[in-house]
């Protein structure tokens, strides 16, 4: 029996070799997601930041202007973000979007990603390069989003940030220090314990200056995370933005059951879309 399973499987070997490949070049489908790609300097970070920039598939046929998403992580999040845009498009659920993936061009700190500097909101002792989010929320209010709004056909009344875990920090600093920056919020899995969970010292501080926040806002988590570091600080600052119970603010929570750090973030992208922009296709 032993022989004959071996005398099988080299037949089937060798029958795969038989067929001959024929691979040629898609020619005009190496574009996916109608994307260009960018390289931006800023001045205020002194840095080059890549760009991956998704238009809607009529863009170039109409006169319309479009809702943009500013894309924290684009280097990893770019192709899943346009992916789950054009399924949610096809079934009507959100409307069109230009996407703005922000990135480094890789993933690797020693080769550029600097996401450890830019979405920090505090210098924290032992991580050298940190604390650079005040700079960057200037990067993006003074340099990119003037650029994106001055090039493309936007509507600048609806923009919408999406960050996950250190962008998702970001994101919700952006919330409390400048909530008017953008309308619409998808933060996933914010990483609110970093440097002691200094973004506590933020939002007591915004809550005594700010009398509203008109924004929609979806944050997200997974059931399965680490409780110290994500689960309980999320459901901590979830609270207080309830108890705060701004007029303006529409806010809306989900827990993923079974969901871990590294697999939500399709879900909490996915959710989020379709949260801040009910009602608006």
């Amino acid at each position: 029996m032993k022989r004959l399973i071996i005398f099988i499987t080299v037949i089937f070997i060798g029958c795969s070799i038989c067929y001959a490949q024929d691979v040629t070049d898609a020619a005009g489908k190496d574009n996916l997601y109608n994307t260009q790609v960018k390289v931006f300097h800023s001045q205020i970070i002194d840095d080059d930041f890549y760009l991956y920039i998704s238009l809607p598939d009529d863009y170039d046929k109409s006169k319309k202007k479009y809702p943009v998403m500013y894309l924290l992580d684009g280097d990893v999040a770019f192709g899943m973000a346009a992916s789950i845009a054009r399924y949610l498009q096809f079934g009507n659920t959100i409307p069109e979007l230009i996407i703005v993936g922000i990135g480094y061009g890789t993933l690797k700190k020693n080769e550029g990603n600097m996401r450890s500097r830019d979405y920090t909101i505090s210098s924290k002792r032992g991580r050298s390069g940190t604390g650079g989010a005040p700079k960057f929320r200037e990067f993006l209010k003074e340099e990119l989003i003037p650029y994106i709004e001055n090039t493309y056909r936007t509507n600048p009344r609806n923009r919408t940030i999406n960050g996950y875990s250190l962008g998702g920090l970001f994101a919700i600093y952006t919330l409390f220090t400048e909530p008017g920056l953008f309308n619409r919020y998808i933060i996933g899995s914010p990483h609110l314990s970093w440097d002691e969970y200094r973004i506590f010292t933020v939002q007591e501080e915004a809550f005594e200056k700010m009398d509203d926040i008109d924004a929609k806002v979806f944050i997200s988590v997974g059931s399965e995370e680490d409780e110290e570091k994500y689960f309980n600080p999320i459901d901590e600052m979830v609270t207080l933005i309830v108890e705060k119970a701004y007029e303006s603010l529409k806010m809306e929570t989900k827990v993923f059951d079974g969901g871990t750090h590294l697999i939500c973030p399709p879900e909490a992208l996915s959710y989020g879309l379709v949260s801040v922009f009910s009602k608006e296709r």
